[in-house]
């Protein structure tokens, strides 16, 4: 799944259009930073996981605590495999810089 699609199943529970655009906007600022290597994984991993579990615990209030942590790791894992993918190009890009003459 693209990034944008995770984006949009984790913030189909937020009515509030400021909220929305607020978490998008930081899950995007992630994948920026980690594209141009400015956040290690793990790093990456524990920020995501924040995101994650405490937008699931305000949209998803049925659930006990394990359950969304559960569902916030799942998600931090998949928005972890989006982000590699997307961030190929911009990866090879700083790594292998043509030198112009």
């Amino acid at each position: 799944m693209s990034v944008n699609n995770l984006i949009m199943t984790l913030l189909s529970g937020v009515k509030d259009v400021t909220q929305r655009v607020d978490i998008a906007t930081t899950i995007r600022y992630f994948l920026d930073l980690y594209s141009m290597g400015g956040i290690s994984e793990e790093d990456l991993r524990k920020a995501l996981y924040e995101v994650c579990f405490d937008v699931l615990s305000f949209t998803i209030a049925e659930l006990t605590t394990e359950e969304i942590k559960e569902k916030a790791k799942n998600m931090t894992e998949e928005f972890i495999k989006a982000f590699k993918v997307e961030s190929i190009m911009r990866r090879a890009m700083s790594k292998y810089k043509v030198p112009f003459p």
